[in-house]
């Protein structure tokens, strides 16, 4: 795998976690209620959009850019998902793990 593929996998794991990591707005903007589960949503949105964007223009500064379809929009969605997995694990359902004990 080249260099770019490793860039753009190492960009979509830290940028599928980032929205769990911390209690603000892409890590940035404090947020005066916490964080509701559709700001969780439209962080997601928008990490998937720099993703792609980055991997867009890492596509056509190797060469030619090659056209999707559905398909290919629902897997990266679906990889994305499974990206953030670690971080909702540890935001969501480990703190409750640890509170049983």
């Amino acid at each position: 795998m080249s260099v770019s593929g490793w860039f753009i996998l190492t960009l979509a794991l830290s940028m599928a976690n980032l929205p769990f990591a911390t209690g603000k707005f892409f890590g940035v903007i404090s947020l005066r209620h916490g964080k509701r589960s559709w700001i969780y949503i439209v962080e997601f949105v928008l990490a998937y959009m720099i993703v792609a964007s980055a991997a867009y223009a890492l596509e056509a500064w190797e060469g030619r850019v090659f056209d999707q379809g559905w398909q290919f929009y629902v897997i990266t969605v679906s990889l994305l998902i499974v990206f953030s997995f670690p971080g909702f694990v540890c935001r969501f359902l480990l703190p409750r793990t640890l509170l049983r004990r």
